[in-house]
Formats: C-alpha cells, structure tokens, sequence
C-alpha cells in the first residue's frame, strides 16, 4: 500500500535523516544524520518501523497533508503542533502515534525551548540512498534529491506497514542539567594558559545566533593559548571543541567538517551532546571536566534509558 503526503509548508530547514554515513570521513564525507538520533530512534519505535528515518525539522516546522492512503505518524522532540483529522482540528501530544488518513494534515508550530524535532511515518520511503544512506545535507548537497531542505508543495510516497493500533509510551526522555556539559581533555588541551582553562570551566558561555548544525559558536571568557592558535589540519569529530584565534569556542555539531586547523581544548561527552545540540541561541551553558571511564559510563547509561523508553511502549 502506497501512501502520499505533501509538505504544504516546509517550515525553516526541514530535511530527511537517519543515521548518517560511516566510514567516508577520509574522502572528506562526514557523518551527518540526526542531531538527536534517541529522539528519531524512538519515533520509528512508536510507528514499528525497522528501517529508521524521519524528517527533522527546527525551530519552525512543516505543515504535512496526507494525499493518499492512511498512515501512522508520531513527532518526538518538545514541539507544540496540531492535527487535522476528519475535518476537526484538534492538539498533538508528543511521544504517541496518531493514524491520519486521506485529506487530513499535521501542523507543527514550533518546538518549545529546544531546536529540533522530528516526524516519523510508519513503513520506508521512496527514494534511493546516497552511500547507504537517506540523510540530506543542504550544505554539501549530500543525499537523496542532491542533499536539498525540504521544499514548498514537495511530494513523497512511501510504502505504508501501518497497523490499525495507536501507541504510546509510558516513559518520555528528560532533559536534566541540560546546560551542564560534560567534557573529556582535547588532544590540544596542553597548548592553553591554567587561568584560561579555569575560567573555561567555572564560568557560562552563551550559545550565539551564529550556530547552526555544523558548529556551535559560544560567546565568553576568551581562552588563551600560549603555543599557538593554527596547528596542521587534521581529522576532527562531533563535539570537538576549537578555539580560534579569537579565543572563543566553536563545538563541532553533526555535519561537521572532516578536518581542521584550529587547536581543540576538549570534545563534548557522547551522553551530552543531544541535549546540548537542543539549547536554542543565547542559552548559556556550563562545562565540567571528566575522565573517560566516566564518560563511557555515562554514555551506556544513557543508551540504557532509551532502551527503556522504547520498552514503555503501550497500546492506547
């Protein structure tokens, strides 16, 4: 059974993501994928699908109609959006499925305190991947439909696996100490001065309007390096914070470049970077430093919990 939607608007930056691509970073292609793939991971589980992708939207998302068929969908993420269904319009609540059927549509205001969320459809879409990959990257026009945002009157057609069951979970992601990140020790962490280390963990930084998926700038105490402020560019990862010459940090977000030339003071613990990457700009927020045998602790408990989520999935 095919199902047609059509992204009556297409909100701010709309696009298609799953996981990302691995192992293409040596012929300069970065992961990409979901800046919160536990978010889009628990979106699929809600709509029983095995093949994990979904439509990320920020900030402001899109407003969906269904043109043929029925489909179950869900949004995850804090998002204040509504539903059109038989004609009446009534208020969507996140972490559940809804079934929506012909002319029926799905409008998503904005996200609350947060930057992305994400709408999941139940059964795969359409369209071929780009190295074993779904994900778009607007920026390097990576991925299927050369990589491009979602645009106005867009059509896709999926291939519906939907049940008649609606579902929802009993337990829903928390975002506690969201602006306390913790940190491991960058490679380049010996290049800068004591005092500025010291400020760089006791005091806030505000995220600036300038961040987008690719880096996160951060205004505040500014970092002194006494080697030097350019090294030789070398291989960088997700959450690597750099510090240019001006002293103020950049953290590296999901569709980072593959290299770089600018010193890196610490890398943002895997079990925080989601619920960094949902701060919105002028949030301010708090760095801590630990070992790594904490941060891998830290990561399988988190990778615990969103097992769990997924767990507490009942039917309605």
């Amino acid at each position: 059974m095919k199902t047609k939607i059509k992204f009556i608007k297409p909100g701010i930056l709309t696009t298609l993501q799953d996981y990302g691509r691995v192992s293409l970073q040596d012929i300069g292609i970065s992961k990409g994928g979901a800046a919160n793939p536990s978010l889009m991971e628990i979106g699929n589980a809600l709509v029983e699908n095995k093949d994990v992708w979904s439509f990320e939207f920020i900030l402001s998302g899109p407003t969906i109609e269904i043109l043929s068929s029925s489909t179950s969908i869900s949004i995850t993420g804090n998002v204040d959006f509504h539903l059109i269904r038989s004609g009446k319009k009534e208020i969507g609540s996140c972490y559940r499925t809804y079934i929506l059927k012909e002319k029926d549509q799905i409008i998503i205001n904005r996200t609350i305190d947060s930057v992305y969320g994400y709408i999941s459809f139940s059964g795969n879409i359409d369209l071929d991947k780009v190295f074993k990959s779904l994900s778009c990257n607007p920026r390097s026009k990576i991925g299927p439909r050369d990589g491009q945002k979602i645009r106005e009157n867009e059509i896709f057609e999926m291939s519906s696996s939907m049940t008649d069951q609606e579902f929802k979970l009993d337990r829903i992601p928390e975002n506690k100490n969201k602006n306390k990140v913790r940190l491991l020790e960058g490679p380049q962490f010996h290049f800068f001065e004591n005092k500025s280390v010291k400020r760089f963990f006791n005091t806030p930084y505000e995220i600036t309007t300038t961040s987008d998926k690719m880096g996160m700038r951060l205004m505040g105490c500014k970092i002194e390096n006494q080697l030097t402020a350019n090294i030789k560019s070398e291989a960088i990862i997700k959450g690597a914070i750099q510090v240019p010459a001006d002293g103020q940090p950049i953290i590296l977000l999901t569709d980072h470049q593959t290299i770089g030339g600018y010193p890196k003071i610490a890398v943002v613990a895997s079990a925080d970077f989601e619920n960094l990457i949902q701060l919105p700009p002028k949030s301010k927020i708090e760095f801590k430093k630990i070992n790594l045998r904490e941060a891998k602790i830290s990561y399988m408990l988190k990778q615990e919990t969103i097992k769990n989520i997924i767990k507490s999935k009942v039917k309605i």
